[in-house]
C-alpha cells in the first residue's frame, strides 16, 4: 500500500514537472515572438522616420534648385556642395534633426557635368583613363542594336556563357549600375579609388569629413560612376565638370583644361556663353571648335544623394534621386533607397517615388 502511494506521488510529480516545463517553453516562445514583433515594429518605425527625413531633404534640395538661375550653373552656387538638413515641414509636421537621434545631410551632383554613356563616341570613351579599347568596344556593343561584336567587344555569345547567364542589352543604358554587367567593367573601374565607399557616398556623414574628402577628390582615381551618366543631350557643362571629364575630351589642350577648372568656383569668371571662350587667349582654334560642339553652361539633370543614420550608429542608408529641371518645373525622375553597414557591404532595394520604383541587386 505504501509502495503504491509512493508511485502515485512520483507520477503526480512527473506530471507537474512536465506541465511546468511545457508552460515555461510556451512562455519563452511567447516572449521570443513578442521581442521579434517589438523589434520589427521598431525597425518599421525607424524606416518610416528615415523616409520622412529623406523626403524633407528632397524638398529642401528641390526648393534650392527651383530658385536657382537656370541660365548658368557653376560650382559656387547654393545648390553645390554638401548640406545639412534644416528644419522643414513634412506632411504639415516640423522635422528638426536637432530634436531627433538622426544625422542627415545631402548633396547634389550635376549629371550634366558628366559624359552621356549612351551618346558618347568611341574617341571620347577612350579618353577615360580607366577604359581600354576592349572595355570601350564592350560598352558600344552593349548600347548598339546589332548582335555583331566589335573587335575585343562582347555580344550574346559572351554573356550567355557566364554564370549566371544573361543577354546583351543592345539598347541604351538605363541606370549606371548596369555598367557593372558589361565585359571589362570591374568594381574598381566603376567606383575608382572610392570603391569601398560606393561612389559619392562617404563612410562618415559629418559635413567636415565630406568637405575634406571633396577637397582632394580631383587628385583621386575617379571611377565611371562619377564620370558617366545616362541623362542629358550629350553636351557637358564645363562650369561643373571634373578635370578627369575634361581630360577625356579628345584634342582639348592642357591649357584649356586648366583654364576651365580655374574658373569653375569663381562667380566673376564663370563661363556664360561661347563668347567667354572666344575672348580667352588660353583656348586655341581646335579648343574652340571642340567646345562649340560639346560644351554648355547650364544643367538640367542632377543626382540627389541623401545620407541618413542614427548618431553614433554604424548602419546607415542613402536615398538617391534623379532630378530634372524642364522649363519652370523641377521634378523627380526616379527614387531609390540604398542601405549599408560599416563593413561597406552594399544592399540595394527599391522604394517608392512619385513616378517609378527602381530596384537594384
Amino acid at each position: 500500500m505504501v509502495r503504491k502511494e509512493s508511485r502515485r506521488k512520483a507520477l503526480v510529480l512527473i506530471v507537474v514537472v512536465y506541465i511546468i516545463a511545457s508552460l515555461s517553453m510556451l512562455a519563452f516562445a511567447l516572449a521570443y515572438r513578442s521581442r521579434i514583433a517589438i523589434k520589427g515594429t521598431s525597425l518599421l518605425t525607424e524606416r518610416l522616420q528615415q523616409d520622412q527625413l529623406a523626403l524633407a531633404a528632397c524638398t529642401q534640395a528641390l526648393s534650392i534648385l527651383a530658385a536657382d538661375d537656370r541660365n548658368v550653373d557653376y560650382l559656387a552656387e547654393p545648390w553645390s556642395g554638401r548640406h545639412e538638413l534644416v528644419p522643414v515641414q513634412v506632411a504639415y509636421q516640423p522635422v528638426d534633426t536637432n530634436d531627433t537621434p538622426w544625422e542627415v545631410n545631402w548633396k547634389l551632383v550635376d549629371e550634366s557635368a558628366k559624359i552621356n554613356v549612351n551618346l558618347a563616341s568611341a574617341d571620347l570613351l577612350l579618353g577615360i583613363e580607366s577604359l581600354d579599347e576592349a572595355a570601350v568596344a564592350s560598352i558600344l556593343d552593349w548600347v548598339d542594336q546589332d548582335d555583331i561584336p566589335n573587335p575585343d567587344g562582347a555580344e550574346d555569345d559572351y554573356y550567355s556563357g557566364l554564370a549566371p547567364a544573361y543577354k546583351c542589352k543592345n539598347g541604351p543604358v538605363d541606370s549606371m549600375e548596369e555598367l557593372l554587367l558589361i565585359k571589362g567593367i570591374s568594381s574598381q573601374i566603376y567606383y575608382g579609388s572610392n570603391m569601398e565607399q560606393g561612389g559619392n557616398f562617404p563612410t562618415e556623414t559629418s559635413v567636415d569629413f565630406a568637405e575634406s574628402a571633396e577637397e582632394n577628390w580631383q587628385d583621386d582615381f575617379v571611377g565611371l560612376y562619377d564620370m558617366l551618366t545616362v541623362y542629358g543631350d550629350g553636351r557637358i557643362n564645363i562650369n561643373t565638370a571634373l578635370r578627369q571629364v575634361l581630360d577625356a575630351m579628345p584634342l582639348l589642350s592642357d591649357a584649356a583644361v586648366s583654364e576651365i577648372v580655374s574658373r569653375q568656383k569663381s562667380p566673376a569668371r564663370k563661363f556664360s556663353s561661347m563668347d567667354d571662350i572666344e575672348n580667352s587667349d588660353n583656348f586655341n582654334v581646335i579648343d574652340k571648335l571642340l567646345l562649340t560642339e560639346i560644351a554648355k553652361f547650364n544643367s538640367n539633370h542632377f543626382q540627389l544623394i541623401i545620407s541618413i543614420r542614427k548618431k553614433g550608429n554604424s548602419f546607415w542608408c542613402e536615398y538617391v534621386a534623379a532630378i530634372e529641371r524642364q522649363g519652370k518645373n523641377t521634378h523627380v525622375l526616379n527614387w531609390q533607397r540604398k542601405s549599408r553597414t560599416i563593413n561597406k557591404d552594399i544592399i540595394y532595394f527599391g522604394v517608392y517615388d512619385n513616378q517609378s520604383v527602381s530596384s537594384q541587386g
